[in-house]
């Protein structure tokens, strides 16, 4: 009787932590939705102002004598901005990474869960 009580303390003990690391990882998934969410929206900020850019470089093409220094201004801004994107893109790319994995960390923190909780229905 004592042993089977220290194995449900046991099994206890493990569905706590099973369960306090599965709430852990669902907070951090939420942050890192937050997060890409944030990155995305950055991201089409980011692409509105590159389409105003594109707008404003074709006015100046089409300007007169001072077109050609606005050109270049336009131009060096849509170079930096377009880097800008890239770097987002590759956050994005980190963050969906990071995103699958504690995924992963939250299915498999379930699993745990449920294999334990099953366990101790089971005794």
């Amino acid at each position: 009787m004592e042993a089977f009580k220290k194995k449900l303390e046991t099994l206890r003990a493990e569905a706590d932590t099973a369960t306090a690391r599965a709430e852990e990882a669902e907070r951090e998934l939420a942050s890192l939705k937050a997060e890409l969410s944030a990155k995305d929206q950055e991201a089409i900020s980011h692409n509105n102002r590159i389409a105003n850019l594109e707008a404003q470089l074709e006015k100046a093409e089409s300007g007169g004598s001072d077109s050609k220094s606005k050109l270049r201004e336009v131009e060096l801004r849509v170079e930096d901005l377009e880097r800008k994107v890239k770097t987002l893109e590759k956050e994005n790319e980190t963050l969906d990474s990071k995103l699958e994995a504690k995924t992963e960390e939250l299915n498999k923190a379930k699993a745990e869960l449920e294999e334990t909780l099953k366990a101790m229905e089971d005794l």
